[in-house]
């Protein structure tokens, strides 16, 4: 999620705001700590979501951002 690992240290532990530019939408994420289990499992940020539907236009979204970015 972090291209730069020091992003990713300066914010670790706290809640980020991401824009998603094509959806034009911001949202808010949890910055895992290094220690945590997530990170153990390579994920870097936890989004909270109100139904699995809304997890699936998230998913979609940030996908569509990587590939804006890629």
């Amino acid at each position: 999620m972090f291209v730069d690992v020091a992003d990713y240290r300066k914010n670790e532990g706290r809640i980020v705001s991401f824009a998603l530019a094509d959806a034009g939408r911001t949202v808010v994420a949890y910055v895992v700590t290094r220690d945590s289990p997530a990170k153990k499992e390579d994920k870097e940020v936890i989004f909270q979501v109100c139904s699995d539907g809304c997890g699936l236009e998230l998913t979609t979204a940030m996908s569509k951002e990587m590939d804006l970015l890629s």
